[in-house]
């Protein structure tokens, strides 16, 4: 009977960390950084290819941009997937799709077939990471979820990291191609492994209907001393009977402001995160500084997005991570006005280009945990994958936008106050964001926090 049934997600919200917790973050950690190699290899491999083809670096522009927009549309599709045929399934068909993407690269012999083959990689690679984040979602204890995340979602950061170690010693070695070869038998070969080692969601299994023993098993693994006989009780608290599904269901049940303010909190942190690394060098080095010089002190943007994606998800089992990322956008926009005022390199831009990268790409880190949390799991897939793609729009835009000032002669100080307002507006949506929040749980409405 109904007051029998046990709530699959309560659960696995209070069971402690185990082993098999940690196992699943590794492997997910493994996707994401080969994730990460794969979506930033043709920018390392780029001179190669050009001195090999004979063709002028400026020409393969469109090849580094196929990749992006593969990810935006990948998102997307991949979450409505995740949310129909399962998170795993679709995780290791996007996975092993991207993987044979980077594979076919290799076989291009002019920039229109590259730029084929990087479309395909983003849409593979990027169709993966929704269903990363949501089984990771439904897998990990309650107080440990968003660190969690932030630890798998962050394993793309340091793939791109040793992408350029690697490419250094194998490209010389073996040229050009030897880069992609990594990159797809790599992948390949770890989705194969998560096939195996990593199961379903039993959320998602329980709301199907099907497969329920699965379920149970998973259950039993993830919450050591949990009662046999009661893993044949569980159900799915967050899915109501009816309920709707797909694009809809992300505005239905008082959720459409919810989901306008998360796309606007995605497209604002991209839009930061994409106009600091593609314009910082070039507008440090047009105000007189030396190129080394520039380069060294950029270098801390990436350390302080590693600290700060880690640190913002550990303080959030103290502190709502809505109030976190409030203060990051208020420390991120102090930190872009800093820049926007910098007459000579000094420690001081040092410290406030870790801060930026900290607070800036910290919290990107922290928009999939976010999204995740405010959808239940009949939609979380495509809440997460339609945020990622929506967000995509301001890693677009905002290098182009910026591009167009420095070219109509804006000064550094005009062009880095004006990289303030997505801080500004992603400061005010995650405070509603807050607020909805609260009335909701008040209120007795499902959030999955």
């Amino acid at each position: 009977m109904s007051e029998h049934r046990i709530d699959v997600g309560k659960v696995l919200d209070d069971a402690p960390l185990t082993a098999y917790h940690w196992r699943i973050v590794l492997f997910g950690a493994l996707m994401m950084m080969l994730d990460g190699y794969d979506l930033s290899v043709m920018g390392i491999a780029l001179p190669a290819v050009s001195e090999a083809w004979k063709v002028d670096p400026s020409l393969f522009k469109w090849s580094l941009s196929a990749s992006l927009i593969g990810v935006g549309v990948g998102s997307v599709i991949s979450g409505f997937m995740g949310d129909n045929l399962g998170r795993k399934r679709t995780l290791v068909l996007m996975y092993g799709m991207g993987s044979l993407a980077c594979l076919g690269t290799v076989t291009a012999t002019d920039v229109p077939q590259l730029v084929v083959w990087r479309f395909l990689v983003g849409v593979g690679m990027g169709g993966a990471i929704p269903n990363v984040i949501s089984l990771i979602s439904e897998l990990m204890p309650a107080q440990r979820r968003p660190l969690m995340i932030v630890l798998v979602y962050s394993g793309a950061a340091l793939g791109g990291a040793l992408g350029s170690l690697l490419a250094s010693v194998i490209i010389p070695a073996f040229g050009w191609t030897s880069v992609f070869y990594v990159g797809g038998l790599l992948p390949l070969l770890i989705a194969a492994m998560v096939w195996v080692a990593v199961p379903e969601s039993p959320a998602f299994l329980i709301a199907k209907g099907r497969l329920n023993p699965h379920a149970s098993a998973t259950v039993l693994r993830l919450r050591p001393g949990f009662a046999s006989a009661d893993a044949q009780r569980l159900f799915v608290g967050d899915r109501p009977a009816h309920a709707k599904t797909g694009l809809a269901a992300l505005f239905s049940e008082g959720r459409a402001t919810s989901t306008v303010l998360i796309w606007t909190l995605f497209i604002c942190t991209q839009a930061m995160v994409f106009f600091v690394q593609s314009w910082y060098v070039t507008l440090l080095t047009r105000g007189g500084h030396a190129l080394d010089s520039v380069l060294r002190t950029f270098s801390l943007w990436d350390f302080g997005a590693l600290i700060g994606g880690v640190a913002l998800a550990w303080m959030a089992s103290r502190v709502s991570l809505e109030r976190l990322l409030a203060l990051a956008y208020v420390v991120s926009a102090g930190c872009l006005f800093a820049l926007g005022t910098v007459k000579e390199l000094s420690m001081l831009t040092s410290i406030v280009t870790f801060l930026t990268g900290f607070s800036v790409v910290g919290a990107s880190f922290c928009m999939g945990a976010l999204a995740a949390s405010y959808y239940p799991t009949a939609i979380r897939a495509t809440g997460v994958g339609m945020g990622l793609g929506i967000g995509r729009v301001g890693s677009i835009v905002s290098p182009i936008l910026a591009g167009s000032a420095l070219a109509a002669g804006w000064t550094n100080a005009q062009i880095f106050t004006a990289a303030m307002v997505p801080a500004a507006i992603a400061g005010v949506a995650v405070l509603v964001l807050s607020v909805i929040g609260q009335r909701q749980r008040h209120g007795g409405v499902e959030i999955a926090h």
